[in-house]
């Protein structure tokens, strides 16, 4: 299949996004025990906590129903020693981030949330940190208040990250997503900022089934009286949730997308054209973990159920990866279930995939995986991407154009690895 072809085949696919494999079973070829954090000295890291106040129905990562203070306590006990067996074991010297992600952090009772953050602080000062290194905690408001907000404040987190995906309450409530009133959200807010938490980030997304104008409207409405920092916009994503994407395609997402980057814009945040994150600041709009891990190409570490690692050697999931109970089984530890030793072509097309959320990706950064000159090894895909205009590339960077930005999936597509498109082509002819 030449590249139009398979182009064309992933442009036509909703679930052709960023996410890279596209299927794990893609990966079971390369399944290993070897340690692919070995002889790592510079990384950052991710603590995951999955327990949520309520389950949405979009969500795609592995979260469940927040249990009590004790269930809390023996996840952070077990959280704590996959961390402490990973340092003991391996010669870290610096830190590039520290994120909290979930789940909801902050559904944490606050003896619990605060023994996080303690540890939390305490790893910050046992490494060298980076020029920039700026950790981050998410929260929702639905499980935050003034005495989390302080404790947050309290161990020197600079940013927090929220979503309020859509300011729509029947929508909202369609998903099974608590929704708050804004005057909440404001005073909470204010909170934060009188905390002296120097940065908001707020997530906002679209892609929905029977998502209109107005809702986008009104969710820029609610950015524009919560004024925060930074925004994400995330597109929902339908590979792993169950919900029906028949009435949503590449035209309405680049058009949804459209809007609300107009609209931001408009309120005075800065962004490029096919970027996901916005900010008030002359930055990326993201945490340093999320910029190392997702510009750079550096390794990071994730500890916690589901969690993910990735090196320059390969990739590894903890155990309960894509797990879909509402409540979280019991387990002994946490520990990685799949671990992968992965060639040149695949850690390559990860960091791609991974990069695009950006709306591009650093030829150098390619080059130093790929040990050849990106130009020259995806000599076809380049030469097809420039000679339609989807990608243009200025100072080492590959990035998107408008009419790119509108089929990034397929873009994408294009830098997987010559098996992962065997596999894709062969699934997708199965269904046939």
């Amino acid at each position: 299949m030449n590249q139009e072809h398979f182009f064309q085949l992933a442009a036509s696919d909703i679930n052709c996004n960023t996410s890279y494999p596209l299927r794990r079973k893609f990966f079971a070829r390369y399944r290993t025990d070897t340690d692919i954090m070995e002889n790592t000295e510079a990384l950052s890291l991710y603590y995951h906590i999955p327990f949520c106040k309520h389950l949405c129905r979009f969500c795609e990562y592995t979260r469940f129903l927040c249990g009590d203070i004790s269930q809390q306590n023996d996840y952070i006990d077990k959280l704590i020693a996959q961390s402490e067996k990973f340092f003991g074991s391996h010669n870290i010297k610096k830190l590039y981030g520290l994120d909290i992600g979930g789940g909801t952090p902050t559904s944490l009772e606050l003896p619990v949330l605060n023994r996080l953050l303690d540890y939390h602080t305490e790893i910050r000062g046992k490494y060298d940190l980076s020029e920039g290194f700026e950790p981050s905690i998410e929260f929702s408001f639905s499980a935050i208040d003034d005495d989390k907000i302080r404790c947050i404040a309290e161990h020197n987190i600079p940013r927090m990250s929220t979503g309020i995906q859509v300011f729509d309450d029947g929508l909202l409530s369609k998903m099974e997503r608590l929704p708050q009133a804004l005057s909440y959200m404001e005073r909470m807010t204010g909170s934060i900022r009188n905390a002296g938490i120097k940065k908001l980030n707020i997530d906002l997304m679209y892609g929905f089934p029977d998502q209109t104008d107005l809702m986008l409207s009104n969710s820029l409405y609610a950015v524009k009286v919560l004024e925060p920092e930074q925004v994400t916009l995330y597109e929902l994503r339908y590979n792993r949730n169950g919900l029906d994407s028949v009435s949503v395609d590449r035209n309405v997402l680049f058009r949804q997308y459209e809007f609300l980057y107009n609209g931001l814009t408009d309120l005075g945040y800065k962004g490029r054209f096919g970027q996901n994150t916005f900010s008030k600041f002359d930055d990326e709009g993201v945490s340093s973990y999320l910029y190392s891990r997702m510009f750079l190409g550096r390794p990071y570490k994730g500890f916690g159920v589901s969690a993910q690692s990735m090196s320059d050697k390969g990739i590894s999931y903890n155990i309960l990866k894509s797990d879909n109970s509402r409540y979280m089984p019991d387990f002994d530890e946490i520990s990685e279930e799949y671990s992968y030793l992965l060639p040149k072509d695949e850690i390559a097309a990860k960091y791609i995939c991974i990069s695009l959320y950006s709306g591009r990706f650093s030829l150098s950064v390619l080059e130093k995986i790929l040990c050849s000159d990106p130009m020259s090894y995806y000599h076809n895909e380049f030469d097809f991407l420039l000679e339609h205009r989807y990608v243009e590339i200025s100072n080492g960077i590959c990035t998107l154009t408008k009419e790119g930005f509108k089929l990034y999936g397929a873009v994408a597509a294009l830098f997987w690895s010559p098996y992962h498109r065997e596999q894709y082509i062969k699934m997708k002819e199965g269904k046939k």
